[in-house]
């Protein structure tokens, strides 16, 4: 079919991309254009403007300020989002900052701000208040920075509940316990959390004593993906390390099109440089996993043309799925998984994509993120040990946290004889916790001397403080 192209004022239509995941909506609906965006400063409610990188909202509780989607990296200036003096309501949230030399967020005397869903790192602190209070931050990941989050002066009543912490020189910096480190029972996820999960409700057993949360989470409820998002995103799905798409062959696409003009009279995509085809209903993608490119247009009545646009995508059907294999000596009773420092731990994984590499990852009593690459041991004191565990596929996807308690013991039992009774030829010895009958040797001859009975001394195990092994 011949096409022309014909710059009109009538000709003002555009193909919008859908990508819709199965079983569900796409995060809070309409898409998202995940830009570059310099360091932004708000002073005073004024402040949220459009050059300053606010979408919508009129600054109310029922329609806040919503800044969304930007990503700041390594900004010239020492912060990423600095919001200063301000009483309006605002929303930061599905923002990349990282690299600041100060701080990525920073609150000074700000009240009735909210930020969520967004990813803090590589930064000297990633979240400062100075006297603001009765802000709220929920589910965002704050990693690799020399301080996680510092309330300064006299910041109070902010609350902090769904986040991630991960491998910051100090998680929080809180002195006067003055603000909420959990809401309704959910605390936070701390990568030097040392406690246990009993009841396998996924909340310690034991509250996170620095920063006083009484209910902190075994695993992360948002990781962190080091994605540096390009072009045309969508919020809800997942996006590859190079920026595209990732979707299944289940995954339905559709297009559709506004014209103000002479109206829509079809849309064209094509698939990795395949033959035009005519939109007639969502579609899906198929084939080996791996990039696929979608190019689409749409043309009016006319014959106008709209501008070819391209979206990259990245086709995974073979989400990872990783199994823990424990190694001889092992013994498993109704209490759990009894191993010995010999104990050889593989993790192996029996589903990858079959594009690029897939990289497994694991951690010891919520100590740092660990490579997997060969079987590794528990050492350290016997008692419980928790280890984490979860697969990453090249496109982005990532296998849901798995979590096992084990318990070490290296301790050989303790022997105790008791004297034979008289009543009878059987006497009996505690082996451990154990009670066994065991029949009487022969007495001695009457005159000959009873040997004393001489008690084995219990065997104490040295504890071992090296770094765990691989």
């Amino acid at each position: 079919m011949g096409r022309k192209v014909v710059a009109t004022a009538g000709a003002m239509f555009a193909v919008v991309l859908s990508v819709v995941l199965v079983g569900g909506q796409v995060g809070s609906g309409g898409f998202l254009w995940w830009g570059n965006h310099e360091p932004i400063y708000i002073y005073g409610d004024a402040g949220f403007t459009v050059d300053n990188g606010v979408f919508s909202g009129s600054g109310t509780s029922a329609d806040p300020y919503v800044i969304e989607g930007w990503r700041i990296d390594q900004p010239p200036a020492d912060y990423g989002i600095y919001v200063d003096h301000t009483t309006a309501h605002f929303v930061i949230r599905d923002c990349v900052i990282e690299g600041t030399t100060q701080a990525g967020i920073y609150f000074n005397t700000v009240q009735n701000g909210r930020v969520e869903d967004t990813q803090i790192g590589l930064s000297d602190t990633a979240i400062y208040l100075l006297d603001s209070s009765h802000n709220t931050f929920e589910r965002n990941v704050i990693a690799e920075s020399k301080y996680g989050v510092v309330a300064a002066a006299t910041s109070q009543s902010n609350i902090f509940t769904g986040n991630t912490f991960l491998d910051n020189g100090i998680n929080g910096h809180d002195p006067h316990r003055r603000n909420q480190w959990y809401l309704n029972g959910v605390g936070n996820c701390w990568s030097d959390y040392v406690g246990y999960d009993g009841d396998g409700d996924g909340i310690g057993e034991i509250p996170y004593y620095a920063l006083n949360d009484r209910y902190p989470l075994m695993s992360p409820p948002v990781e962190w993906t080091r994605v540096a998002p390009a072009g045309l995103t969508y919020a809800g799905n997942h996006v590859s390390p190079d920026g595209s798409l990732v979707v299944s062959s289940e995954t339905p696409i559709s297009l559709s099109a506004l014209d103000l003009g002479s109206g829509l009279a079809e849309i064209q995509y094509s698939i990795d440089g395949g033959p035009w085809t005519v939109y007639a209903g969502r579609f899906y993608l198929i084939g080996e996993d791996g990039p696929q490119k979608l190019t689409y247009y749409g043309i009016d009545h006319l014959g106008n043309v709209e501008q070819q646009r391209t979206v990259s995508f990245m086709l995974d059907n073979h989400p990872p799925i990783t199994e823990i294999e424990i190694g001889e000596p092992k013994y498993e009773d109704s209490r759990g998984i009894w191993i010995t420092s010999k104990s050889r731990i593989a993790l192996n994984l029996v589903q990858a994509s079959t594009y690029g590499a897939t990289q497994t990852f694991y951690r010891i009593d919520g100590r740092g993120w660990q490579r997997y690459s060969a079987p590794f041991t528990i050492t350290g004191a016997d008692g419980p040990h928790q280890i984490s565990y979860y697969s990453l596929n090249a496109s982005g996807v990532t296998e849901a946290l798995k979590t096992i308690m084990i318990m070490k013991d290296d301790a050989p039992p303790s022997t105790r004889g008791a004297q034979a009774s008289s009543s009878g030829p059987d006497v009996v010895v505690n082996v451990g916790s154990t009670t066994t009958p065991v029949v009487a040797p022969t007495p001695p001859l009457v005159g000959e001397p009873v040997p004393p009975v001489e008690e084995t001394p219990p065997v104490v195990d040295e504890v071992q403080t090296e770094s765990d092994t691989t």
